[in-house]
C-alpha cells in the first residue's frame, strides 16, 4: 500500500507551470503575469467600443435585408437592434470600468 501512495503524484496547476517559466527565464519583470495582463488590456475598452459598433452595424444590416416588411416594421426592428446592442454595450463598459478601482472593503461613515 506504502509504495502505491508513492507513485502518485500530483499534476501541478497551469499557474505553477507559469511560475516555473518565469523562473527558467530568469528575468522576473519581462515575462512577468501582471505586466502580460496589462499590456493585453490597454486598448480594450475603445478596441470593444468599436466591435461592439461593428455588431450593431451588421445587425442592423441583416435586420434591413432580411425582415424587410415596410417602413414602419424597419424602424420597429431596427429600434430593437440598436437598443438591444447599446444596452450589451453599456452593461459591458459598466463592468469592465468597475473593475479599474474596485471596491475593495466599503468605509462607513460615523452616522451608519
Amino acid at each position: 500500500m506504502q509504495e502505491r501512495h508513492d507513485q502518485i503524484v500530483s499534476t501541478p496547476s497551469p499557474i505553477h507551470h507559469l511560475q516555473l517559466g518565469i523562473e527558467i527565464a530568469g528575468t522576473l519583470s519581462l515575462f512577468s503575469p501582471i505586466r502580460i495582463w496589462h499590456q493585453s488590456t490597454d486598448m480594450g475598452f475603445p478596441a470593444t467600443t468599436l466591435i461592439f459598433a461593428a455588431i450593431g452595424i451588421v445587425a442592423s444590416l441583416c435586420t434591413v435585408i432580411c425582415f424587410n416588411r415596410g417602413s414602419s416594421s424597419n424602424l420597429f426592428h431596427l429600434t430593437l437592434v440598436l437598443t438591444a446592442t447599446i444596452c450589451c454595450w453599456m452593461m459591458w463598459a459598466i463592468v469592465y470600468l468597475a473593475q479599474m478601482k474596485p471596491l475593495i472593503v466599503p468605509i462607513l461613515s460615523e452616522a451608519e
